[in-house]
């Protein structure tokens, strides 16, 4: 039951980060560093939305 939360909990903060990616603007002209923030943020918010699917669609184990 815990991994289910976390998987949805995941899904949630992983699409919210990769939605807002999407539907802003980009900067006009940023600096190197904050765009490689912006890059690391989109990666790590793709891993936690595959993540979450994962876990929040997985089949408990029977022991």
């Amino acid at each position: 039951m815990r991994n289910r939360i976390f998987g949805g909990i995941g899904i949630v903060w992983g699409g919210a980060i990769l939605l807002n990616w999407l539907v802003s603007d980009p900067p006009a002209s940023g600096s190197a560093a904050y765009q490689g923030g912006q890059s690391g943020a989109v990666v790590f918010g793709a891993l936690m939305l595959v993540a979450g699917l994962y876990y929040f669609f997985k089949k408990p184990r029977r022991d």
